[in-house]
């Protein structure tokens, strides 16, 4: 029985949380004005729009580490984005499976674009998870990261 116990406790600090996020970059744009405001393009579907929510919530607070002021719709760049699609998993599931589990998963799939007046200066594509660990990961974490990466490409290339 100790020997079950000690596997158990070893394998609880061993195994980590895993989370992670990718994208695809297009861009062509110097960050040289600093305003920027936030369009939501998420379509109708209750559960997209609360995703949509969610995300801006996290880009707003991730805009902190950027060199953009959040501005009204007088604004030079124009921030649009749109999930195209969120599962948030299950959080019980993946503390049980210690994030083994694919069908647990909690997925985020987002376009952003920024825009100069009319013209398209960079684009991307978010692809952002959470499988689990000790704690199963929350969502909040899902659209943290998601949102991080898409203010990651604002900052330039410095």
């Amino acid at each position: 029985m100790k020997f079950i116990t000690n596997i158990l406790v070893l394998s609880l600090l061993v195994l980590p949380a895993c989370s992670g996020v990718s994208s695809v970059t297009k861009k062509r744009y110097q960050n040289t004005e600093n305003t920027i405001v936030l369009k939501d393009l998420t379509s109708s579907d209750f559960d997209l729009q609360d995703a949509g929510s969610q995300l801006q919530g996290a880009i707003e607070d991730a805009m902190a580490d950027t060199s953009y002021t959040l501005a009204g719709e007088s604004a030079r760049y124009i921030l649009k984005y749109k999930v195209l699609e969120f599962d948030g998993g299950s959080r019980l599931a993946r503390i049980a499976t210690m994030g083994f589990s694919d069908s647990a998963k909690a997925k985020l799939r987002v376009k952003a674009a920024l825009f100069d007046g009319r013209d398209m200066v960079g684009a991307w594509e978010v692809d952002s998870f959470v499988k689990g660990g000790l704690t199963g990961g929350t969502e909040e974490k899902l659209f943290e990261r998601a949102a991080n990466e898409i203010t990651s490409h604002l900052k330039g290339d410095f």
